[in-house]
């Protein structure tokens, strides 16, 4: 996906964040009920991680499709599985097991040895999951899911209010 295409993508879900906002805000100051409707933000998943620090997942989007989750890490998972079930990405994330690594663990392995927090992914496939939000998602789309070549184009993350 191209540069503009993204910043327009952005755009919509910030425009849909402050249109859902402002009608929360209406409802209470005409005194009409408001529990019961909570907002949600949607963001591409190849937003700058550093907007997800301080906030909660709700869901995975793969296109109209909706895996509910609790935390970055279910959103890791769910991400990482999904990739894995393409054949082709299969292949590469295999291949990068035991390869792409930070200073400290490698991001993805064949056993959980050596790992703080491993994920289970598949058979033979562990991700590390023991960083924070911003570090964690920018693993998963920089370091896995890119040399990969997993396309991430239709992949939103849900967020609460």
């Amino acid at each position: 996906m191209n540069d503009i295409a993204e910043i327009k993508k952005a755009l919509e879900a910030v425009k849909g964040s402050i249109n859902t906002a402002f009608d929360s805000l209406l409802l209470s100051l005409s005194g009409e009920e408001t529990t019961g409707l909570q907002a949600e933000y949607v963001y591409p998943l190849t937003t700058t991680p550093r907007y997800f620090i301080g906030t909660k997942p709700a869901a995975v989007l793969f296109g109209e499709e909706r895996v509910d989750v609790k935390s970055w890490r279910e959103v890791y998972t769910a991400v990482l599985k999904r990739c894995n079930d393409d054949p082709k990405s299969h292949e590469m994330l295999m291949y990068l097991r035991n390869k792409t690594a930070g200073k400290v663990r490698v991001f993805l392995s064949d056993r959980p040895d050596g790992m703080a927090k491993p994920n289970k992914i598949d058979e033979d496939m562990y991700g590390e999951v023991h960083y924070g939000t911003e570090t964690l998602m920018h693993i998963m789309v920089n370091h896995i899911l890119k040399p990969a070549r997993f396309d991430c184009s239709n992949i939103n993350v849900v967020l609460k209010q």
